[in-house]
């Protein structure tokens, strides 16, 4: 009896996650191609907080200064590099008048080097519209003016965008598709901007746009100057506040190579995966347990209960491939050691939390 109505919950708890990769797929949350007039653009301020990336800023320059907009500034933060990061940005801004690079100085206790990088180069800004993006996207198809015109139309205070991932290692194509397996089946993207609950709240710090006054009258990234998982904190801080936010999956317009193997990958979403979870130890397990292994349950059952739980996992899997613009046949290959790889995450993550130490680009984060 216990055994039947585990099994029923298994099933029911990967029949919720598949309904919600329906909705996903079918409400299509990407960024509409209509634009306003160039002349009637508010102006924009694209921020770039750099530490280490002379592999990266280069190519996301480049992509930038191709787009056209007509009244915008490009500011990079150089986060107390070690190569030749800035020398690159100088480059840049030697040929394009837009791009200022703007050296960082010692980085205040109480602070992460993210959101002080953020925070500084939004008192450097001073356009209608605030674009915060990571060194290691790229942007293409018109996004900047898609964006803003997006971000006007629906008077929103934020609108942050999950790239579409770019995976070339093996590491990288069993880790990075489950941000989007966890980000596609718990939570309908739609519900973000019209749902006022904070628990309806997701955002990616790889690319975050805001309303440039209402920014400086919150300072978003001061409130939350110690976090780690800022972007998400910040969404929820954006809704209880009365404001309003959106968040999308990118195709062509934005694009990532966000870890470059599999430890890379491990140690990066290891940082911020309880934030996922709405920092609830109760959801992350029910979903560890559930959601990945939980069919071990199912094989005492009858087959009928393990035919259904393999068929929506392998859908909704599929459903979430075609929404975040990533091969069918590849995403379900890497399922298996996809699933080996949360728990490896997992596992640093709550030795890293109890531990209370985190290391990253060089940095103790405490």
């Amino acid at each position: 009896m216990i055994l039947t109505i585990a099994g029923c919950l298994v099933i029911f708890l990967t029949f919720l996650r598949f309904a919600v990769a329906l909705v996903n797929m079918l409400s299509r949350p990407y960024l509409p191609f209509i634009v306003r007039d160039n002349d009637r653009l508010p102006s924009l301020s694209v921020l770039i907080p750099v530490r280490n990336e002379v592999k990266n800023i280069g190519y996301l320059l480049g992509s930038l200064t191709a787009l056209r907009y007509r009244n915008a500034e490009i500011l990079v933060y150089d986060d107390g590099s070690t190569d030749s990061t800035a020398d690159v940005v100088a480059g840049y801004a030697k040929v394009d008048k837009r791009v200022r690079c703007i050296r960082g100085g010692e980085l205040p206790e109480g602070w992460t080097g993210k959101n002080h990088a953020c925070h500084k180069l939004a008192e450097e800004a001073k356009n209608d519209y605030l674009l915060f993006l990571d060194a290691d996207v790229t942007v293409g198809e018109d996004l900047l003016r898609r964006a803003v015109s997006y971000s006007f139309r629906h008077q929103l205070t934020l609108l942050s965008m999950f790239p579409r991932q770019k995976m070339r290692s093996r590491g990288e194509k069993a880790i990075v598709p489950f941000m989007f397996r966890i980000l596609l089946s718990l939570l309908p993207l739609f519900l973000i901007r019209r749902c006022r609950w904070t628990s309806f709240s997701a955002a990616n710090g790889q690319m975050m746009l805001f309303h440039g006054e209402l920014y400086r009258r919150y300072r978003f990234h001061e409130l939350v100057k110690d976090r780690m998982a800022e972007d998400i904190e910040i969404m929820r801080l954006v809704k209880r506040s009365g404001l309003k936010g959106d968040t999308l999956v990118g195709r062509k317009e934005i694009e990532c190579r966000m870890y470059r193997g599999y430890m890379e990958g491990v140690n990066g979403f290891s940082r911020n995966i309880f934030s996922m979870f709405s920092n609830s130890i109760a959801f992350f397990l029910l979903y560890a347990v559930t959601g990945l292994v939980g069919w071990i349950i199912l094989l005492f059952l009858p087959w009928q209960f393990a035919t259904a739980y393999f068929f929506m996992v392998i859908v909704l899997n599929a459903m979430i491939a075609v929404t975040s613009r990533q091969r069918v046949s590849e995403n379900l290959l890497w399922l298996l050691p996809g699933i080996a790889a949360f728990y490896h995450i997992a596992f640093l993550a709550v030795r890293r939390h109890a531990g209370k130490n985190f290391e990253w680009k060089g940095r103790k984060i405490k």
